[in-house]
């Protein structure tokens, strides 16, 4: 549901989110993770539903023994201060996930410190990974570990890394560290599951999926294909209860998703870009305003690597791009 939210702003009923953990819980998985606690950092919009603020209220609203899976609820530090987490070491939430770019590690590595002192298992969840070397991902993990994490996702935020990224990364990681690695993928380019499957073959051991694949842009590894796979492919020793989870993924293609995931253009374009996918509604309104390939485009906006989705640099990088090729900029 946190990943999902994207989609629906977390527009779940208090029926869909029991449903979800009964029939998750009976699939025999691992951990379930609710929603945000404070708050999403790339969706400020204040219309959202309770899993995007996972509040006390909804924490005590959820069945409170589950018979298999652990809760989970996700942070960003930058709009979740600690004492806002104070009440969830009296609750049912087992696990904390804090996610962070790269420029925010130093800040996130104090909430791994205090959450580990009282009681929660904690992950470390880098975000933009693509966005920096297989190095600095290991230095990162070092410090995660010191912390007292205990996992370390790597999240391929923008769907941009193929199989043989994730080899390098890996080994990488293996090679520096001992903490147990988590990934966490996205689909713009179909390469979801071949990356996973990549990381798993490499020891990675927490993997992320959503039911039908709803996240933003074109979405996660599905839950129900995975659990598919590791079921008909013994090679994992991973085996799942599929009736409940393919029930489940049926009823949110009625009734949660208004159409399918699907990968097109604004997909392909973000991630062959290593690009957040909420950029893509500003490419392509200058590159229609302006007459601009698209694809051209995102690769400009790509090359800078940007932090956070801007849509003053997608101007700037249009008006560059018309005074190469000598055209006329329009006036606003």
């Amino acid at each position: 549901m946190r990943d999902g939210g994207n989609l629906n702003m977390w527009m779940f009923t208090p029926e869909e989110i029991k449903l979800l953990i009964h029939q998750l819980d009976h699939a025999g998985v691992e951990i379930i993770e609710i929603g945000y606690r404070g708050g999403s950092g790339s969706n400020r919009s204040t219309q959202v539903g309770s899993v995007a603020k996972c509040d006390a209220e909804l924490i005590l609203s959820l069945p409170q023994q589950l018979r298999y899976s652990q809760y989970a609820v996700m942070v960003i530090p930058e709009v979740c201060a600690l004492r806002q987490l104070e009440d969830l070491r009296d609750s049912c939430v087992t696990w904390i996930r804090i996610a962070a770019y790269p420029q925010h590690v130093q800040n996130a590595l104090t909430y791994v410190s205090v959450l580990k002192d009282w009681g929660f298992k904690v992950c470390l969840n880098l975000m933009s990974a693509s966005y920096i070397g297989a190095g600095e991902l290991a230095m990162i993990a070092q410090e995660a570990e010191h912390a007292g994490a205990d996992v370390f996702y790597f999240a391929d935020s923008y769907g941009a890394f193929h199989p043989d990224d994730i080899t390098t990364i890996v080994n990488t990681l293996k090679n520096k560290t001992e903490i147990p690695l988590g990934f966490h993928g996205h689909n713009n380019l179909g390469l979801s599951f071949a990356n996973t499957l990549r990381a798993m073959d490499l020891g990675v051991s927490y993997i992320d999926t959503s039911i039908c694949g709803m996240a933003r842009g074109a979405g996660n590894l599905a839950t129900e294909q995975f659990a598919a796979v590791m079921n008909k492919w013994k090679r994992y020793e991973v085996e799942y209860d599929l009736t409940p989870i393919l029930q489940l993924s049926e009823y949110f293609l009625e009734k949660v998703l208004t159409v399918p995931m699907k990968i097109a253009q604004p997909e392909i374009i973000c991630g062959l870009n290593n690009l957040h996918y909420y950029y893509y509604q500003h490419i392509d309104r200058v590159s229609k305003t302006n007459g601009l390939d698209p694809m051209y485009l995102g690769y400009r906006v790509g090359q800078l690597m940007p932090l956070g989705v801007d849509a003053d640099i997608v101007e700037k990088i249009g008006e560059i791009i018309q005074l190469e090729q000598g055209s006329t900029i329009p006036k606003k």
